[in-house]
């Protein structure tokens, strides 16, 4: 796990049973990467998934669970990519950090969206973990805004 990526989990953590921070954060780092979605299914299930955390109440997590649920099988049927230029990768990616979010996986959420990014630049950045510093401190930035804003 990137060092920080490794601060995101602990803050969290520390951010104990807070339903609507996990999905507001996770939501952010989809968004992030939201242009690299090529699928149609997954593309409304993103713009549905934002429906449901803008108006997060009581009834949002039924809501939530049967939308995870479409979305693992979205995330399991795409189609990845064998181009070396990481293009597809970043939408499999992108695919996969939605999937994740939608099912509260924020950490999860912010590593795919983070390898989404890079995949972004080329697939070979994958293979420097310093690549990620950048999508990773973005990340944490807004971890700490949305915490701060819920006090």
């Amino acid at each position: 796990m990137h060092p920080i990526l490794g601060e995101i989990k602990a803050e969290l953590d520390r951010a104990g049973d807070d339903p609507a921070l996990r999905y507001r954060f996770a939501l952010a780092c989809v968004e992030d990467v939201s242009g690299n979605l090529e699928d149609e299914a997954a593309i409304n299930a993103y713009e549905r998934f934002r429906a449901l955390v803008a108006r997060f109440d009581e009834h949002s997590p039924r809501a939530l669970e049967e939308l995870a649920s479409e979305m693992k099988t979205i995330s399991q049927s795409h189609p990845g990519s064998k181009s070396i230029d990481g293009t597809r990768h970043a939408a499999v990616s992108a695919t996969y950090a939605l999937a994740r979010a939608v099912d509260g996986d924020a950490v999860n959420a912010a590593a795919y969206a983070a390898y989404s990014n890079i995949y972004g630049y080329g697939g070979y950045a994958v293979n420097d973990p310093d690549s990620f510093a950048e999508a990773h401190q973005k990340q944490l930035d807004n971890l700490s805004r949305l915490g701060a804003e819920r006090r």
